[in-house]
């Protein structure tokens, strides 16, 4: 039997997990997809549960077809926020250099400081028009794809 709050959190995580930006930048993140549901639901499962999630709970949430073993969800877990904590000192340490203000990163800060916002006022623009949507969404990581390539050199090293 898959009660109410199981249901709710399940839809919220196929949501986000749906939405093509953010496919696209877990692919290029150091968190596989596994570690990225996990250490999302042990950031936000109880806000999507509307309830207070013990590990057991969440990790019955991971995976629509039953969820995984409780050690399975601590193991994923604990990697997942090792990746974060990795990303985060890079980008402190990118900070502290003054690197996050050169010109080949400062676009990648202020596209993740707008990217959000955009989405929202992209989703309400489209309303229904899903067509449109997508070609949109499609733009927009393809601009995103020409930053990352123009960063690594891979533009001009050709």
């Amino acid at each position: 039997m898959v009660t109410p709050w199981k249901e709710t959190a399940r839809a919220s995580i196929r949501d986000l997990l749906s939405d093509p930006v953010l496919r696209t930048m877990l692919e290029r993140s150091s968190l596989t997809k596994a570690q990225f549901e996990t250490f999302l639901l042990d950031q936000m499962g109880s806000e999507m549960a509307e309830k207070r999630l013990n590990r057991y709970e969440m990790g019955l949430l991971r995976r629509d077809r039953g969820g995984i073993t409780h050690g399975s969800f601590n193991r994923t877990l604990k990697q997942g926020r090792t990746n974060v904590s990795e990303s985060i000192h890079t980008m402190l340490l990118l900070g502290y250099c003054g690197l996050l203000e050169s010109p080949g990163l400062a676009p990648f800060v202020e596209a993740s400081d707008r990217l959000r916002s955009q989405m929202e006022e992209l989703r309400k623009a489209t309303g229904s028009d899903k067509a449109l949507f997508e070609k949109t969404v499609k733009q927009m990581l393809e601009d995103l794809e020409q930053a990352y390539h123009a960063l690594m050199g891979w533009d001009r090293d050709v």
